[in-house]
């Protein structure tokens, strides 16, 4: 429970709030089938997988001088 309270970013935060809106628009407006992608985009946020974990980052490469 600890560690999904820690390192949150502002990403995490924009997940889970889009996550919460669509699932309280889709409740208000009775589209059921809009509620399963407001949970993933919630449970993304809270567990820290997908692109919120850091894993759609493209690495950075240095790329190398060479002196003649």
């Amino acid at each position: 429970m600890k560690s999904l309270l820690q390192n949150w970013t502002l990403s995490r935060f924009l997940y889970l709030a889009a996550g919460i809106f669509f699932v309280l628009i889709a409740a208000n407006d009775r589209i059921w089938f809009m509620i399963p992608f407001g949970l993933y985009f919630m449970a993304m946020a809270i567990f820290k997988f997908g692109c919120t974990g850091g894993s759609c980052q493209v690495p950075l490469k240095k790329e190398e001088k060479h002196l003649n």
